[in-house]
């Protein structure tokens, strides 16, 4: 059987495994064409994560503010791929 405290462990995990994601994204040996919306895409993931994690702790507001960012971020993400698009258009 499953608990919360199990659930935020492997949240945690996750984030912590994220991270480490992306420190090694931001240090590829060549860039990468996608680099700029991978980097967006995976702090939005952490954003996520942490939301999960206060939201499983019952932190109702920093739970809140970390689903901002994640909104924000892909907002980001969403811009780059617009103008990508406009831009073969």
């Amino acid at each position: 059987m499953n608990t919360s405290s199990q659930v935020v462990t492997l949240l945690q995990q996750a984030i912590s495994l994220t991270g480490q994601a992306s420190q090694t994204l931001d240090n590829l040996i060549v860039e990468h064409e996608y680099q700029d919306v991978a980097t967006l895409i995976t702090a939005a993931a952490t954003a996520l994560l942490e939301a999960s994690t206060h939201l499983m702790q019952s932190q109702d507001e920093p739970a809140w503010e970390a689903l901002e960012r994640a909104e924000d971020l892909l907002d980001a993400v969403y811009g780059i791929i617009d103008g990508e698009t406009d831009e073969d258009s």
